[in-house]
């Protein structure tokens, strides 16, 4: 709840691209901690920790994702969004189990934060602040010529003369 209710002070604050990118590695360098954890009481705080940065992630990401893509592909969009994760979840329990049954319990724990924190760092060229602000910009409805009222018009151009 913490990262949900501050996603957007970090979003204004930090912009949009780098707010998901440094949630993505708080995330990242908390299952880290939980790896490493030598007692239950860090464990706890790296569990929450990374709790904190999903909620933002899950507040900052779909926000910027409704943001820019088009009104008649949301429903695609979304729908792909969520079938890649459904999908991957199985896999993942699947390669976790692997991992903790031939290693040991840690081993899924480090290889995920080794996972999260690499895709982090080869897609926060792709997050930057100056690519999401593109694309915001690119995303904003250009107005159409068509739908303006004649009689608007009039107004305002004999009203600023």
């Amino acid at each position: 709840m913490l990262g949900a209710g501050i996603a957007s002070f970090l979003g204004r604050r930090l912009g949009t691209g780098t707010a998901l990118t440094c949630t993505a590695t708080i995330e990242g360098l908390a299952i880290l901690g939980l790896a490493s954890a030598p007692n239950p009481y860090v464990a706890g705080l790296a569990l929450a920790v990374c709790g904190a940065g999903m909620g933002a992630t899950m507040v900052l990401g779909p926000s910027l994702r409704q943001a820019i893509v088009p009104a008649h592909l949301m429903g695609r969009v979304a729908s792909t969004s969520r079938m890649l994760a459904m999908c991957a979840a199985p896999f993942g329990a699947f390669l976790g189990g692997w991992l903790a049954t031939t290693y040991d319990l840690r081993t899924p724990l480090y290889a995920a934060a080794g996972l999260l924190l690499a895709m982090t760092a080869v897609t926060a060229t792709m997050t930057s602040n100056r690519r999401v602000e593109a694309a915001l910009r690119d995303a904003r409805p250009q107005a159409d010529p068509a739908d303006q009222d004649p009689a608007k018009e009039i107004a305002v151009h004999t009203t600023s003369r």
